[in-house]
């Protein structure tokens, strides 16, 4: 039987463990450094850390991704799952589901 925090969107919120900053925030982030402002100064303004400030200034070469077994993201999606369903339980996210509404044709 499924969760019921399954169906909960947690995606662009503060429990989405994904993204940091915004495009705009690390086009600023940018300007400020040429202005002279340190990592450390950086990292206090948007409230991260240094190395995610390291990083948006010189980007780390990656070497080419490997493919994941189908073990890894089985696995990868049990974690996803718990992590929203102890959300769910803690209160943090609630059982509320925004509906869309559908787009006006032009």
């Amino acid at each position: 039987m499924p969760y019921r925090s399954e169906k909960i969107p947690i995606a662009g919120t503060q429990h989405d463990g994904r993204r940091k900053l915004s495009e705009e925030q690390k086009q600023a982030i940018k300007i400020l450094r040429k202005e002279g402002y340190s990592y450390r100064k950086l990292a206090a303004m948007f409230n991260v850390s240094k190395w995610t400030i390291q990083s948006i200034i010189n980007p780390p070469e990656r070497p080419k991704s490997k493919k994941q077994s189908k073990e890894y993201w089985a696995e990868a999606k049990r974690k996803y799952r718990k992590k929203k369903q102890e959300l769910y339980k803690n209160g943090d996210i609630n059982n509320k589901i925004s509906k869309r509404r559908p787009k006006k044709p032009p």
